[in-house]
């Protein structure tokens, strides 16, 4: 049976990203860090399951619509990983607190360093911090024009 999960970036104005860790009381990935997201309900949409996860894990305002950044499958499983992206106004002081839940804005060149991630968020995050998207987020891409 194939489980189908979305992953969401949150960028914010520094280049941050917003990340989650639960506690050593969790069921679920315990002392793994990872970005907001889970499971896909029966007929709801992945940008749909983005935006309700977010809202739900973290609070944050998110600005516009989440884009869609990568799809597949997490390599060797049946889980099919749809990673969105979107920046947000949002500090670590706006994000809303919830019980054996850590979570806070990281430094994009940080994120990776000395955490252990869920297997999915290991595998896009890092993905994602090397690229243009994530830069143009962060406000840090500008292309130049041809001549």
């Amino acid at each position: 049976m194939t489980t189908r999960i979305v992953l969401s970036a949150l960028v914010g104005r520094t280049g941050a990203v917003l990340l989650r860790m639960r506690d050593e009381q969790s069921a679920v990935r315990a002392n793994r860090w990872s970005l907001p997201g889970g499971a896909i309900r029966a007929g709801e949409t992945p940008v749909n399951a983005a935006k309700r996860l977010v809202a739900e894990q973290t609070g944050v305002p998110v600005d516009g619509e989440p884009v869609l950044f990568w799809h597949g499958f997490l390599p060797g499983t049946r889980t099919d990983v749809y990673f969105f992206a979107a920046g947000t106004p949002a500090w670590s002081a706006d994000i809303v607190a919830q019980p054996g839940v850590l979570a806070e804005f990281v430094a994009g060149e940080d994120a990776l360093s000395g955490r252990a991630f869920t297997p999915a968020s290991g595998f896009v995050l890092g993905r994602f911090l090397e690229s243009n998207e994530y830069l143009a987020l962060a406000g840090r891409f500008f292309p130049v024009d041809p001549v």
